[in-house]
């Protein structure tokens, strides 16, 4: 007999003497449970019970009250006997691990539901513009927002947030906001989210209890719940009460996201929930790999980690186009570091890279989720401020990136080895659609290719005017005319 089965028989016995004369059982309670109130002899053997018929060791018969106090019928599957216990009334303990049935995705309706759905999300993300039959929709930003809106319809939850975990900024990565403000919890995230590609959820977030992790364990046929992290309410979550994340893209990659699903309702996020949050996460990760694949998502630059000019090039026809059709206005802006050549000269090239990055993290950061920022070339960069933003609007923007960037203390190395704290300044030009671009409007008809690239040559015309403009007004600037 091994040691498991050599403690359920030493346990099942002891648990018959319940049944026993009480001499007996005061004797041999008093050889195992020494020490033990007879209350707390009682609630230990309930639990003890309660988790054996969980394990499948034992089965529940019934539950019935006698002389006011309730009882639980339990069998011995292997022998057919059965015995009585007191149930208790406190609650058994929390456990840090459980158990459910297995293969959620197997027998998930959800799942099923949801099929038809990614599919139609695939096909639209990978079809032409009906105004614009040049235009593939691949842009990574439509992706994301697709993302999120597959996450909301699939699961039926109340909110969803992606949020990008990468870190590095000597890698080429995607910097860009996708939604406002921060993680939930951004060390959980990149701990088991992005690492280990584990679910986490939290039943409730106005109890206290524990961050779980979902693992579908196929070789112990089961869906282990496993409790990562205590969690204690702080009352940040809002009106939600249970919340869940997956995973998007991969590790290493300019592309990885932790993908948040949230609910107003407690206990929202089942195993089967959890799950299909699994897969529009893969999903999405399978889009952005194989656009990957296809060249469609060169679009980083290197050195700086925001978008490069190729893809601002592609993301200008494509606001250029929705502005038009939906007649909003929208903006295109040329950021210049000024004298970034003294940078160089005094401090080396490292330095000068030190000082792109920095005004690139700056301005990816500062922007509004849906804007656009790219390396245009050397220490240039170009702005889309999409529709719908005015002049005023833009310029508003505009001088409070100008700002944030006049105030940083950026710290370069010398070229005698020594740390620098510098300051550098950006002028800016602007320009708008269409109030700045001579275009005759004909919506009816959208805005063919030789009306889109005349379009974007103007926009350019003007914003660099205006970026000369703030140069030889003193450097420091923000222009964007008619003013």
């Amino acid at each position: 007999m091994n040691e498991t089965s050599r403690i359920q028989t030493a346990f099942l016995s002891s648990l018959w003497l319940h049944e026993a004369l009480p001499s007996e059982r005061q004797r041999q309670i008093e050889l195992t449970l020494s020490g033990l109130s007879e209350p707390r002899r009682e609630e230990l053997a309930f639990e003890l019970a309660e988790r054996m018929r969980d394990a499948g060791v034992l089965e529940y018969v019934d539950r019935f009250l006698r002389d006011g106090k309730p009882y639980v019928r339990y069998r011995v599957p292997q022998s057919g006997e059965s015995f009585l216990l007191p149930a208790s009334a406190s609650p058994p303990p929390e456990t840090l691990a459980k158990a459910t049935r297995p293969h959620w995705h197997a027998r998930s309706r959800l799942l099923y539901r949801s099929l038809s759905h990614l599919i139609s999300v695939e096909r639209k993300l990978f079809t032409r513009d009906e105004r614009n039959a040049e235009y593939l929709q691949t842009d990574v930003g439509d992706i994301l927002r697709t993302i999120l809106t597959s996450a909301r319809d699939v699961l039926g939850c109340d909110e969803a947030r992606l949020y990008s975990l990468e870190r590095g900024l000597d890698e080429a990565r995607y910097v860009q906001p996708v939604s406002e403000g921060a993680p939930w919890n951004r060390a959980l995230a990149e701990a088991w989210v992005a690492k280990r590609a584990l679910p986490l959820y939290v039943e409730d977030l106005s109890e206290k209890g524990f961050v779980r992790a979902m693992v579908d364990a196929e070789a112990m046929d089961a869906t282990m719940h496993l409790a990562v992290a205590p969690y204690e309410p702080s009352g940040n979550a809002g009106p939600y009460r249970s919340m869940a994340m997956a995973r998007v893209g991969e590790p290493g990659s300019p592309f990885l996201f932790v993908l948040e699903a949230w609910s107003k309702e407690p206990l929202f996020f089942t195993d089967e929930r959890v799950g299909i949050l699994t897969v529009v996460g893969e999903h999405a990760t399978d889009l952005l790999s194989t656009l990957k694949k296809l060249g469609m998502l060169v679009m980083i630059d290197e050195l700086t980690g925001i978008y490069n000019r190729p893809y601002f090039g592609r993301q200008l026809d494509h606001e250029l186009a929705r502005a038009y059709r939906e007649s909003r206005p929208m903006a295109l802006v040329i950021a210049d570091i000024d004298d970034f050549k003294r940078v160089n000269d005094t401090y080396g090239y490292e330095a000068g890279n030190v000082v792109l990055r920095e005004i690139s993290q700056t301005l990816s950061t500062s922007l509004r989720p849906f804007d656009t920022v790219a390396r245009w070339g050397g220490e240039e960069f170009a702005i889309i401020l999409s529709p719908e933003t005015e002049r005023s609007e833009a310029k508003e923007i505009c001088e409070r990136l100008r700002v944030k960037a006049q105030n940083l203390a950026i710290v370069v190395p010398g070229l005698d080895g020594r740390e620098n704290a510098i300051r550098v300044t950006l002028s800016m030009g602007g320009a708008m659609f269409p109030g700045d671009v001579s275009l005759q409007m004909d919506r009816s008809r959208g805005l063919d290719r030789a009306g889109r690239d005349k379009t974007a040559h103007d926009l350019w015309t003007r914003a660099n005017m205006n970026l000369r403009l703030s140069k030889d007004r003193g450097k420091n600037q923000v222009s964007f005319g008619k003013e």
